[in-house]
């Protein structure tokens, strides 16, 4: 790229973006070309000026040529008034400006255009400058903005200093007519579109030709200022129309806010233009003074001019309504209770539903404010995401300091103050309203709280014991369904943290706090800090009320209410406990007025006590009855009886019982706590419950009838709390190995359940081992075997040895030793997904990454996608399978740190389905794709969008300047203007016939489209996912029969440049991709350009090949020989060594999915939109279909035999499947899904000979206290 002169468009920044985890060789690509571009446009830069310093050295100056810093003065119109050409006669400029008067009162079509054009023609190649001054009428219109001062600029060049007022006025009349003109087409809007949402019928560009026209005839200040006081008029009759059009006929506060709910996306589209235009034209600060002036004064005055005739309203009809309901209480009405506060010498109440339409109409303005300071923000660089200072005004900067020239002389100009900040004024429409707000707030959140409180009460006395719930869902779409702000989820919880279900009312009322806290956040002034405070003081008063009722329903349990009471309890305590800290950090504020706020008045600490006793009340409850009434059977603890326990066919009826309360627990704990709390006090109930059991069997000294019980009832333990502990792990780690840190976690105060669980399981298994082993094997093992190997031989990892005793068949030695691997542990990640008790996203997304995500390719494998017989599939069936596929492709293409893994999931979909020849044919869009091929075609077009809206824009700009029919050349000026223009000015009419041809201008045209096109090619390249890449790079060994086409460009370039050729043929796509409507000439100049695309591809034409086309590709290579193989070569490059590079530099293989890795990918999976949702797709996908992917990993599972065949993608309706729903006829004699069969437990086949060994070594104090509990004890055949 050695010629920025011929190929401008070359060093054009595109909107093109490497994603967050692209590989090396993607930055370094993107750091090349921008750092080419950078260097590109410096070059040009300066070449121009040197051209610039030619023309305008002898016009100018008339000695040398200007340096480069006076060239760039000229562009700066306060520094005109130094030039001093030649003056024409007062006369020869006075019949000048009359011939233009008259031109523009002829009825000419277009006069005015053809005028501003004469006179830009005239300053740019005559070096005139108009008459820059105010215009008579700025003073007078200088109040619509006061932040834009007027600047005198004097006449230069044709017009001397002391010009008579005669000629001055002939130039104010020509420019007025033209600004009318500029101002009328500003103003126009589009007749199709009536009411509040009108669309202006220019585009954003002509908006911008528009002003720019306006500056040339006007100081900035005056063209802001009438700008100004347009956009004020576009807001006012935005929201008048909104109000005269409220649908419902709403009336009073909820007419205000409904009808700026529907006036504020408007507003906002309007700024979004708006932001696009200004700063182009002017300073950012200038553009920010624009804004605040237009359109945020304008809101503000409007809203409070509005808020006073509402209150007045409702000053005259609730006063009335008060006076007839005084006599009732204010707690049991819905209008709050006047006070004795006068708003213009009268007190007036506020209902209930007035506050709750106060509220949305805030939140509406929050949201507002928010949209504007990020469209400020990223539109003009200036930060605005901040909090503004409350103190409002300007800030200005001081004329002393700035607007001096380099030689320290003020210039003639009146400096034009900036806006610093943007000033959101619309609180103080609420500062009438301020003490009745406050005084309402107080009321109705006590009336709430005490209402709510009196309900539970009454239903409680009437019988119901057990607490009634309400979802959280539930709860939070209708409160935050018109007052939820983005700010809020910046204070969210997870949703393993979050309650799933709270006692119904305490959810009543947070339900209104959450709809006041919106009112609460926006009372940051001073002047309503009261209502704050008055919220604070209420949340503080309801929380108390709510937390001594939820400590008094506690005490009920057991007495006189259920067990199942204590978790909704502290599922509510958890929820009140965070919503409180959301509202502490919502209500935060750097604000030195708004800090003075006490929100330590909320009981968040209190809250945070009563957690921790209710979780203490719980679990020391639930050990409780276990201890003193569920394990305490006589009947079965009789060891020294001698007869066997029910002749030995069954284990003791206190274990069945204890399993059945634990199953039972596990559902009460499963349906209504956060997920890792609820999972947590399942792990310590069973642990401390199963250290009463291990001190049971420990002690028990059985008679020889008895001992074979305590072999049963162990075994029965530890098939209970195999069962159970897929629901208390996290991780096949927690499940197999012994944390070497969970010692020093425990010593330190923390709780590691599984660690504990394994401890005394081994310790069971010891009792088990040592007292009922037959004595021969004993004997032999610990007498005779022990003198000739006397080397201990303890287990290695004697936390998981249980495990392999009680299931060998999954937890094999090798597995104890190495952990788990291959189907097992497949199989265990997907068992402990199961059991969880929501949807664990981490180990969800680790499961489909294991073993090169095998779990979705058996999915596929076994789905109606891959059968070779054609099934009948239901339409749902089909329409939830793609949207599996789909939910797939959004999860792997967004994971460029495992490039491999897209490719990988969907294998068995890609061969069997035949998608590789899809992929060459990408571009074609007349013939029905699999939806995966539509997904891939999504993300390529989205990349080569971005040049074709470059593209759409260089043809236009090419049309406007080159074409003989574009706007230049639409109309003659007129003979009698021409006549008139003074002879001094040397000026040459444009004659569109000195144009070069037209097919010239073409082939000039389409080398720089194709030029921009192949050195943004790898870029374009850079933007895609890896995992893309990847998948065109495997495709390639598929299409072999297309070797020959693919052979330079490679499949993902094929597809990429077919994707854009069919986009530039295409007029719709062309036009809803760039948003501008096409002429057939712009329409036919891209159908070449896509012809030359394909020449240069060496695609085979349609049709004779048009010389034109050769004419370009010979003009382009003759001016960069070879460089578009070295494009090509570069871009395909990065089609497969970025990928390469990346699993060698980064690869993430299964073996290496540490915690931290998958933790990295998740948050960029959440991070996408929709990330999270697909997550959950997939997992129910995964539930729903568990039988059959547990057959297919071929384990010993607890499924039924006949698993089905093919996966069921329609899960229709179904909610969370709960793996632990507790069905008490089902769970009494079940463990998980299969039938508990005693007389197998009691013949359990136990390999003595494989575990005792095992314990050869353990201590001697340890194996004595045990042995003396055996039955055969008295034999003391080893003493």
């Amino acid at each position: 790229m050695e010629w920025p002169g011929d190929f401008p468009d070359d060093h054009a920044f595109v909107d093109l973006l490497v994603p967050g985890a692209g590989s090396d060789l993607d930055f370094e690509q993107l750091l090349k070309d921008t750092e080419e571009k950078l260097n590109l446009n410096a070059s040009s830069i300066e070449q121009q000026l040197k051209e610039l310093q030619a023309k305008m050295g002898d016009s100018r100056t008339g000695d040398r040529p200007p340096s480069p810093t006076e060239c760039l003065q000229w562009f700066n119109v306060r520094m005109q008034s130094r030039f001093k050409p030649a003056s024409p006669g007062h006369q020869e400029l006075m019949n000048f400006f009359r011939a233009l008067q008259e031109y523009l009162r002829s009825e000419e079509e277009m006069k005015e255009e053809v005028t501003l054009q004469l006179l830009v023609n005239l300053s740019a190649q005559c070096g005139v400058c108009f008459p820059y001054t105010l215009s008579s009428s700025c003073t007078s219109s200088s109040s619509l903005n006061p932040l834009l001062t007027a600047s005198s600029i004097h006449l230069v060049h044709t017009v001397k200093d002391d010009s008579s007022l005669e000629i001055q006025v002939a130039w104010d009349d020509v420019r007025l007519q033209l600004r009318r003109y500029l101002m009328d087409r500003l103003s126009s809007r589009s007749p199709e579109h009536p009411g509040p949402r009108q669309i202006f019928t220019l585009s954003m560009l002509d908006r911008a030709h528009c002003l720019q026209q306006l500056f040339f005839l006007y100081p900035e200040c005056e063209v802001l200022t009438h700008y100004q006081a347009l956009r004020c008029q576009f807001v006012q009759s935005v929201l008048h129309s909104a109000l005269s059009s409220c649908p419902g006929g709403e009336t009073g506060f909820d007419r205000l806010a409904i009808s700026f709910s529907s006036v504020v996306p408007v507003l906002t589209q309007a700024l979004t233009e708006e932001l696009q235009v200004l700063p182009r034209l002017a300073e950012p600060h200038t553009v920010l003074g624009f804004v605040n002036a237009a359109y945020l004064s304008t809101v503000a005055q409007e809203l409070a001019s509005l808020m006073e005739k509402e209150c007045d309203t409702a000053q005259r009809d609730n006063t009335a309504l008060s006076s007839k309901i005084k006599k009732y209480s204010a707690k049991t009405r819905a209008t709050v209770a006047p006070m004795e506060l006068p708003m213009k010498s009268r007190s007036f109440s506020l209902t209930s539903h007035q506050l709750r339409a106060l509220t949305q109409l805030a939140c509406t303005l929050l949201r507002f404010e928010s949209d504007v300071r990020e469209l400020v923000t990223n539109m003009t660089f200036i930060n605005c995401t901040g909090d503004s200072p409350c103190v409002k005004g300007i800030l200005k900067k001081n004329k002393e300091d700035s607007d001096t020239t380099k030689d320290g002389k003020k210039p003639g100009t009146v400096h034009t103050p900036e806006a610093q900040v943007l000033e959101f004024n619309w609180r103080s429409a609420f500062k009438g309203l301020a003490p009745h707000m406050e005084h309402c707030v107080k009321v109705v959140l006590d009336d709430v709280c005490a209402k709510n409180l009196q309900q539970e009460e009454a239903l409680r006395s009437s019988g119901h014991t057990s607490v009634t719930l309400s979802p959280i869902s539930g709860q939070s779409t209708n409160a935050a369904s018109n007052t939820h702000l983005k700010e809020d989820s910046f204070y969210t919880y997870s949703e393993r943290d979050t309650p799933r279900m709270v006692a119904k009312f305490c959810g009543a009322i947070m339900t209104e706090l959450d709809a006041l806290l919106p009112l609460a956040a926006a009372c940051r002034d001073s002047s309503l800090l009261g209502v704050r405070s008055s919220f604070v003081e209420a949340c503080g008063r309801a929380a108390f009320a709510m937390l001594a009722r939820l400590q008094e329903r506690a005490l009920e349990v057991p007495s006189s209410a259920p067990l199942k009471n204590l978790p909704a309890l502290l599922s509510t305590c958890i929820y009140v406990h965070q919503r409180l800290e959301h509202y502490n950090a919502r209500l935060k504020d750097s604000n030195t007025t708004a800090a003075k706020v006490p929100l330590t008045l909320l009981p968040i600490q209190k809250c945070q006590e009563t957690v921790e006793a209710l979780r203490d009340q719980l679990t020391g409850y639930c050990t409780q009855v276990c201890s003193t009434c569920i394990l305490q059977d006589a009947e079965s603890h009789h060891w020294a009886d001698p007869k066997p326990f029910y002749e030995g066919e069954r284990c003791s009826f206190s274990l069945q019982m204890w399993f059945y309360f634990l199953c039972g627990l596990r559902s009460d704990l499963w349906a209504v706590l956060p997920e890792d709390l609820a999972k947590e006090l399942l792990g310590q109930v069973l642990s401390e419950t199963l250290q009463l059991l291990v001190r049971r069997y420990a002690r028990a000294r059985a008679s020889y009838k008895r001992h074979l019980q305590i072999r049963c009832d162990i075994t029965a333990v530890l098939l209970y709390v195999d069962h159970l502990m897929w629901s208390v792990c996290d991780s096949p780690e927690a499940l197999v190995r012994s944390n070497p840190t969970s010692a020093i976690t425990i010593i330190g105060g923390g709780s590691d359940w599984p660690y504990v669980i394994h401890g005394l399981c081994d310790q069971l298994l010891t009792v088990l081992i040592i007292v009922t082993a037959p004595v021969s094997l004993l004997y032999r093992t610990f007498m005779i075997d022990a003198t000739k190997d006397s080397t201990p031989r303890q287990p290695k990892s004697p936390a998981v040895h249980w495990l392999n005793a009680i299931n060998p068949d999954l937890f094999t030695e090798q597995t104890i030793r190495d952990g788990l691997v291959g189907q097992a542990a497949l199989a265990c990640q997907l068992r402990l997904l199961t059991s969880d008790p929501g949807h664990n996203p981490k180990l969800l997304l680790r499961m489909l990454l294991y073993r090169d995500c095998h779990l979705p390719r058996i999915l596929l494998e076994n789905s109606y996608f891959c059968q070779e017989s054609s099934l009948e599939v239901s339409t749902e069936n089909c329409k939830a399978g793609d949207d599996f596929i789909v939910a797939l492709f959004n999860l792997f293409s967004c994971l460029n740190n495992v490039p491999k893994a897209l490719t990988q999931a969907v294998q068995p979909y890609l061969e069997r389905v035949h998608i590789w020849e899809h992929l060459y044919t990408l571009a074609d869009t007349t013939q029905g794709v699999p939806v995966l091929i539509s997904c891939v075609r999504a993300i390529v077009t989205k990349s080569t969008n971005s040049l074709l809206v470059h593209l759409v824009s260089m043809v236009l700009g090419w049309q406007a300047t080159e074409e003989p029919s574009g706007s230049l050349f639409k109309r003659n000026v007129p003979e009698s203007v021409l006549s008139k223009i003074p002879k001094d000015w040397h000026y040459t009419p444009l004659n569109p016939r000195r144009k070069e041809p037209g097919n010239k201008t073409i082939i000039s045209l389409a080398i720089q489209a194709l030029s921009f096109i192949f050195t943004n090619l790898p870029l374009a390249v850079a933007s895609l996912p890896l995992s893309i890449r990847f998948l065109f790079q495997v495709a390639e060994k598929y299409l072999s029969q297309h070797a020959r086409q693919l052979r330079s460009v490679g499949p993902l370039l094929w597809a990429l440049l077919g994707c854009l050729i069919q986009d530039l043929e295409d007029p719709d796509t062309l036009e809803q991709t760039s948003g501008v409507a096409l002429d057939r000439g712009a329409k036919d100049s891209l159908s070449l350009l896509a012809e030359c695309l394909q020449a240069a591809m060496g695609i085979q034409q349609k049709g004779v090949p048009k010389p034109t086309v050769h004419k370009v590709l010979q003009a382009l290579e003759e001016k960069r020989p070879k460089w578009i193989n070295l494009q090509l070569q570069k871009a395909r490059k990065l089609c497969s060594d970025s990928v390469f590079e990346q699993g060698r530099e980064r690869g993430v293989a299964a073996a290496e999915l540490t915690e931290q890795k998958i933790g990295l990918m998740l948050l960029e999976v959440c991070h996408k939109a929709g990330g999270s949702n697909y997550l959950r797709q997939i997992y129910h996908i995964i539930q729903g279909n568990e039988e059959l992917l547990m057959s297919k990993l071929s384990v010993n599972t607890d499924l039924p035999n006949d698993p089905p065949h093919l996966v069921n993608f329609d899960l229709g309706s179904r909610s969370h499947v709960d793996a632990a729903h507790f069905n008490p006829l089902h769970q009494f004699d079940h463990i998980g899904k299969k039938k508990l069969d005693q007389s197998a437990v009691v013949d359990w086949a136990w390999d003595w000979p494989r575990l005792l060994p095992a314990y050869q070594g353990m201590s001697q104090v340890t194996f004595k206290s045990l042995l003396a509990n055996s039955s055969w004890y008295k034999t003391d055949f080893l003493y």
